[in-house]
Order: C-alpha cells, then structure tokens, then sequence
C-alpha cells in the first residue's frame, strides 16, 4: 500500500513549532501544493489516514515514517518515477508480472526495501526473552533504545528521532544518578503497567524490535509514574523553536529548497526529460498561512519569523534544576577517592559494602514504594 510522504517544508515547520503540530495542519501542508502538483493522490484519502467526518481531527496509523524530500514529488511530475500499488505474481527476463495483470517491462533492478528487519544476535546478547518497557528483560540497567518502527500520531513534535532520543537519555541516566527513584516506582508496581515485547520468529521480529506505539505507550507511564523525568526536558520546545530560525531562518531556507528543485530539473533536462519549467510550490506567503493556522489551532503564538530578538534566556533546566543534580556522593571527593581505593584493593567491594545509592548494585537489597531500603535478606 502506498504511504504518505512528506515535502521538506511541512518537515521544517513541524521541527521548528514549539509545540505538536496537528495532523489536520500537516495534512493541509502536504496536499496544498505538493500532492495537487504532482497528482499524488489526496493525503486525506490515504489507507493509514484516520480522520473525523469533518476532517478537524486526524490520526496517521502505518508501518513506516515519512520518506521526506521534493524530489519524490518531481520525479513523479517528470513521469521519472510511479508509484504502482500491486503484488508479484513472477518474474521473466526484463519483466515483472503483477497481479492486477499488469507488466512491468524493460526491468533490470529490483531493490527490496521492506523496512527494518531486527538482528538476532542483539536478543542473544542480552540473554533476553522480552523487553519490559525499554529494559532487557525487565532489567533497569540494561535499557535499550532503537528507533521505533512505524508511526501512529494525530499531532507531531518530530519526523526524526533525535528529539525522543535526547529526552530518552536523559531520563534512563537520571535513574542511573538517582537508583532510589527507580526502587520507588518498582515498588509501585512499574514493572506490572509497563508493555512487554516478545520475539515473534513467524514475522523475523526480536524482542528488541518494538514499535513506536510501544514505545509511546512505555514513555507516558514512566513519566506518569515520575513527574521528574517531564522536568527534565521542560525547555526542549522553546529551545527548538528557537534553534531551528537560528539555524535554518524561514528565508535561507526557502532558498536551499528553491536551489535544490532547479538542481534536478536542470539535471533531468540533460538526462533528455522535455518536461516545462515547474516553479518551486511553496512560497513565503504560504508558509506565513500556516503559522496563522498554527496559533488560531493551539493558541501558541509563533512568527514565521521566529522568536523576538529581545526573547529572555531560557533556564538550562539541566543545569539548574535539581532534577539533574549529581547525587551527594558524587559530588563528595573523599567519597569518590576511598570508592576507588576499595575497589583497587578488593573488586567486590562495590557489590558487597556499597550504601546509599550506590545499592543498585546489590543482589540482596529491596526498597519499599517511597524508595526506602528495607532489611537486608541473608
């Protein structure tokens, strides 16, 4: 089935808005102008879109992302490329047999692109039978990242996965730093609400190989669970917003575009295509509609311009706020200096005498739902 594909000027807008875009607004982006010029169908009609009957509403369900770039869309207004939704029946010299009974003649390439198949050897690494939310096996201190396969949004932050993967990390070494906070939500039952994700060899899929409705569904307890670990990505989408006019300004970024589509149409021409000049589809104008959109939707007020000049300095929330603090006996240097003596004289020390935070380590250690250690067990 044919899945959505993204034009780079809706990409840029959802990665520069500080919060969610709406999918209805995403929608609107892609078919105004790129899916009209270049007859790619109605976003709104496609198989993975999920919409109200007055369309103000809208979810996007389907096995891959967005492959995003113009030059999908040229290709196909050059008839360079097309996109045909059938099946192989067979194969003869130069010839594929659809189907639908149609044939593909004059073929001498077949790339297979069927998305992301797991590798086995990272399961048997682990050891693993399951992912419990991110974690091998349940195990806190094993967490694993991929990036989620699939897509199920009705608003979005991103089309990428540097975003998720920066809060990701944050949050996994604050547990790392603050070990008790963990104990406090296991004792809380976190292992029990959490998804699990097992290895399903009919469809060649490990354990570690989860989608990103998991994903989501993992993330959203977590930080139910522990409200800190929201904190410490409050700045995140103001500091994107901020960012992305710094670094790529609507005006600079209109005129790689721009550069870009006259690149390949320059070189289609002296591949021998006679196709007429076609002028680039988004404009400024268009652009400066969709941040109107945008704040009468969320009520966010943005510029096409970005922030103001005279904008106050964002907090460094990773910085100031206790949230990512080291914990005290890190900081403490007597501390660190006598760690590091006793694990040179004798390697089982961490294990066997550590307290305080240090008692992740310990086999024979619990904590109750505060995160308070319980008696030791002999």
């Amino acid at each position: 089935r044919k899945n959505l594909a993204s034009p780079r000027v809706p990409c840029w807008f959802v990665h520069q808005g500080p919060m969610p875009t709406p999918g209805k607004l995403v929608l609107d982006m892609f078919k105004k102008p790129m899916y009209e010029l270049a007859d790619f169908g109605d976003p709104w009609e496609y198989w993975s879109v999920h919409a109200s009957q007055d369309r103000s509403k809208v979810s996007v369900v389907q096995n891959s992302r967005f492959g995003i770039g113009d030059v999908t869309f040229l290709m196909v207004i050059y008839g360079k490329l097309e996109y045909i939704q059938d099946t192989v029946k067979r194969l003869t010299k130069h010839t594929v047999h659809l189907t639908g009974g149609r044939k593909l003649e004059g073929v001498t390439v077949i790339l297979k692109s069927l998305g992301l198949l797991g590798d086995w050897a990272v399961d048997r690494l682990h050891k693993m039978t399951q992912m419990t939310g991110v974690w091998c096996d349940g195990d806190w201190r094993r967490p694993l990242l991929i990036d989620a396969i699939g897509m199920n949004a009705a608003n979005f932050t991103t089309f990428s996965t540097g975003i998720g993967s920066h809060g990701w990390i944050l949050g996994q070494k604050y547990l790392q730093d603050h070990p008790t906070e963990y104990y406090r939500m296991q004792g809380q039952g976190l292992l029990k609400q959490l998804p699990t994700n097992k290895a399903d060899k009919d469809l060649d899929k490990p354990a570690y190989v989860y989608d990103v409705k998991y994903s989501m569904s993992a993330g959203i307890i977590m930080e139910s669970m522990n409200p800190r670990l929201s904190e410490l990505t409050r700045n995140d989408p103001e500091y994107k917003y901020r960012m992305y006019h710094a670094a790529h300004p609507v005006d600079y970024f209109l005129e790689q575009c721009i550069a870009d589509w006259d690149h390949y149409q320059k070189m289609f021409k002296e591949q021998g295509c006679d196709h007429e000049y076609v002028k680039y589809p988004y404009t400024r104008e268009m652009i400066e509609g969709y941040f109107t959109e945008y704040t009468k939707l969320l009520h966010v007020p943005v510029s096409v311009n970005g922030p103001p000049a005279d904008a106050p300095p964002l907090d460094d929330c990773t910085i100031e706020s206790a949230v990512n603090a080291l914990p005290a006996w890190a900081q403490d240097e007597r501390t660190l200096e006598g760690m590091s003596t006793q694990i040179e004289k004798d390697p089982s020390w961490w294990s066997q005498r550590s307290t305080g935070s240090e008692l992740f380590l310990r086999k024979d250690v619990a904590f109750d739902s505060n995160g308070q250690r319980l008696a030791l067990s002999t």
